[in-house]
């Protein structure tokens, strides 16, 4: 299991801000004391452990760094996703005490900071999860005539299961479709109401209103965390027609924890959007479609960054809305948070797990 690097665009850079060249940023955020690349413990109601975590300035520059606690969600199709400082703490974050600090890090200096982690008495068993971030302070920017600023972000997951009885759980719920490069995309929204996290393999059969099969398919998903919510997308190879569809999904663990076959989940397909920019005019974007964060996990083949600037503001509206361990908010089921990310992560790179 590794780490997330997650790379941040969208923010204009202010007159004196950090201005520095790709191989000068290299932060590092690791555990101390742990067999593995995050923090796994096991701890009972009321437990309290005290930790350490190593925070380095691999890089050629001095940097400010800011390092804080923030809560996990479950990203498009599975996998680890992590809040940004700005964003409110809920659930198993505030179990952590780790005040948010601004540290000022010289080139290759490497610091040590203590914490704890504390059950409350009365938290029942399963498995929770937050998360230790570290980034520079202030964007970086990058290359080109594009005056974006770059935020690089080191994300280190801190795990706790509770001893106990095991009860997975999964639920699932509506089916919306969109136009994406010509084609449709189908979102089911779903959720590990568990306490266990679960990697399913899903398999969709889609038709049409008379019964006749449209198509079919099945993915192999990264991890759902418990108590979180997110979607599950099935890229179609053709663009739906206006209408009203069917949707069959089966849902079977790996660790054979869940079993589901639903039948008869609804897909109502509208026309097609007005394009924003019509064929042959001239468009342009402004810092709101810039204002956005596009996370991208690394694996050892590298997985390439997107290259077309109008789809970051697309991004941002495909990020699936998450819901701490613990917690449940309205809305959760919105589009509204989606990302590409590692199961748990450690150190540069990614793997689900």
């Amino acid at each position: 299991l590794a780490t997330a690097v997650l790379l941040a665009f969208g923010a204009w850079l202010a007159p004196g801000a950090a201005r520095a060249a790709d191989d000068q940023l290299k932060l590092a955020l690791l555990p101390i004391g742990q067999s593995g690349s995050y923090f796994d413990l096991t701890l009972r109601p009321g437990e309290q452990r005290s930790l350490q975590v190593q925070i380095a300035n691999n890089g050629a520059a001095a940097v400010y760094a800011r390092t804080y606690a923030a809560d996990v969600y479950t990203i498009i199709n599975g996998g680890f996703g992590a809040n940004t400082a700005v964003q409110p703490t809920s659930g198993m974050t505030g179990w952590i005490a780790y005040p948010t600090a601004v540290l000022a890090l010289g080139s290759g200096q490497v610091s040590l900071r203590s914490f704890s982690v504390s059950v409350p008495p009365s938290t029942g068993p399963g498995e929770y999860i937050s998360s230790l971030l570290l980034e520079n302070d202030q964007p970086i920017s990058g290359g080109g005539p594009v005056g974006m600023g770059q935020v690089v972000r080191q994300a280190l997951a801190v795990v706790v299961t509770v001893p106990g009885l095991r009860s997975p759980a999964f639920e699932i719920g509506g089916a919306t479709a969109k136009v994406f490069a010509g084609t449709s995309l189908i979102d089911v929204a779903v959720a590990n109401s568990g306490n266990v996290r679960l990697k399913p393999r899903v398999a969709f059969v889609l038709t049409d209103a008379n019964g006749t099969p449209v198509e079919r398919a099945t993915i192999q998903t990264g991890t759902f965390y418990a108590q979180t919510r997110t979607f599950v997308e099935f890229p179609l190879t053709q663009l739906l027609m206006p209408g009203r569809y069917l949707l069959e999904l089966v849902v079977d663990d790996a660790a054979g924890d869940v079993h589901l076959d639903m039948t008869g989940i609804a897909l109502v397909v509208g026309a097609a959007p007005t394009p924003l920019v019509a064929p042959g005019a001239t468009g342009s974007l402004g810092v709101a479609a810039l204002d956005t964060t596009l996370i991208i996990g690394l694996t050892g083949s590298a997985i390439g960054l997107v290259v077309a600037l109008a789809l970051l503001n697309l991004s941002r509206r495909r990020r699936a809305i998450r819901t701490a361990p613990g917690t449940s908010r309205p809305g959760a089921w919105d589009h509204e948070r989606r990302g590409m990310e590692p199961a748990i992560p450690g150190r540069r790179a990614d793997a689900h797990h």
